[in-house]
């Protein structure tokens, strides 16, 4: 029961910035279900909508929820749309300029909300967002404990480089800030000196100085910097024993995991792959395990059951020796199994 009341007061928190229609149709959720919610969708003339990442519902007449929408009651407007994206922006669009060119803005608790509209461009690249037309605001969470099985199966000889691999919404983020807090607790022995390069502010939740996540006691936050910068920051300046940071994948994040590595730290990272299929495929995987940061890969399931373990490559073992044959052959011919395809 205080799990379910702690998610549900998530989902509160998120919900402070909306709009005050839009907040009230939101807490008239279940408690049960706002504690499920995993995000909750506003579009421009349709029902507003909750997901929680197993069944989708529409909130319509008189605040009730319904599993197929009722064609034409209660829809957004495009007004409900804008007084929400100026309250996640605490109206200060301009404040927001950079995140909202990237499609998201973060708000208090590490909570994102994805902006979808009309692209404004200069010189061939998007550099705002015009007539905001949905939203997708994803619930941040602080579940202690969500690292745990990891932390055990793949830290069980000490601490090693880790790649955790995910579809979307599948707990890569929450499994993440778990396992910060327990590093920098000691659950190895040792408290470690963790280091969080936190690009987009979703794994600490800082917000005017102060982490709304506890990513415990030994942890340095580097708070909106660009993940190689931050990466090469915490080398030179906080003598980190492991750097933490989501969804890795350019260039510039390579060479500096390989720059860290050269320097004696550890990695943890994510990367978004839905399979060891995919994975494979990404352009970037083979180089990213050619720096030697990442012996162990753990891919997790499906949104459906968020943070589940889904298989654990160890370098050397035999889903590993085929991932790499696949990358060494072109990424084409890795059927997730054991074997080429």
């Amino acid at each position: 029961m205080k799990t379910q009341i702690e998610r549900a007061a998530r989902f509160e928190e998120a919900v402070k910035t909306l709009s005050p229609k839009i907040r009230a149709m939101l807490m008239a959720v279940p408690t049960e279900i706002r504690a499920r919610t995993q995000e909750i969708r506003l579009r421009t003339n349709s029902p507003l909508s909750i997901n929680t990442g197993k069944e989708t519902y529409f909130i319509q007449n008189k605040n009730m929820l319904f599993k197929t929408p009722l064609m034409g009651v209660d829809c957004l407007s495009r007004e409900d749309i804008e007084e929400c994206f100026l309250g996640l922006c605490e109206y200060s669009v301009y404040s927001h300029q950079e995140d909202i060119k990237n499609g998201f803005i973060t708000i208090k608790g590490g909570h994102r909300a994805g902006i979808c509209g009309t692209a404004v461009t200069a010189e061939g690249k998007v550099v705002g967002v015009r007539n905001v037309s949905s939203i997708n605001l994803r619930i941040a969470r602080q579940i202690n404990g969500a690292a745990e099985a990891i932390c055990k199966e793949v830290f069980f000889n000490g601490l090693s480089g880790l790649l955790i691999a995910g579809a979307p919404s599948s707990g890569k983020t929450t499994i993440l800030r778990d396992m910060a807090r327990q590093l920098s607790g000691g659950c190895l022995g040792e408290p470690l000196r963790v280091a969080v390069v936190d690009e987009r502010g979703e794994l600490a939740g800082v917000y005017r100085g102060s982490s709304a996540n506890n990513l415990g006691y030994c942890c340095d936050i580097l708070n909106g910097y660009p993940k190689s910068e931050g990466i090469m920051q915490a080398v030179r300046s906080l003598s980190p024993d492991v750097i933490l940071c989501d969804e890795i994948g350019s260039k510039e994040d390579i060479e500096a995991i390989e720059m860290g590595v050269n320097s004696g730290v550890s990695f943890i990272a994510s990367i978004h792959a839905a399979s060891l299929k995919e994975l494979a495929r990404k352009i970037q995987i083979k180089r990213l395990l050619e720096t030697g940061a990442f012996p162990k890969i753990v891919l997790l399931g499906g949104r459906d059951n968020p943070g589940e373990i889904n298989k654990i490559l160890t370098e050397g073992d035999g889903d590993a020796q085929s991932l790499w044959f696949s990358l060494n052959s072109g990424g084409n011919n890795f059927d997730g199994s054991g074997g080429a395809a």
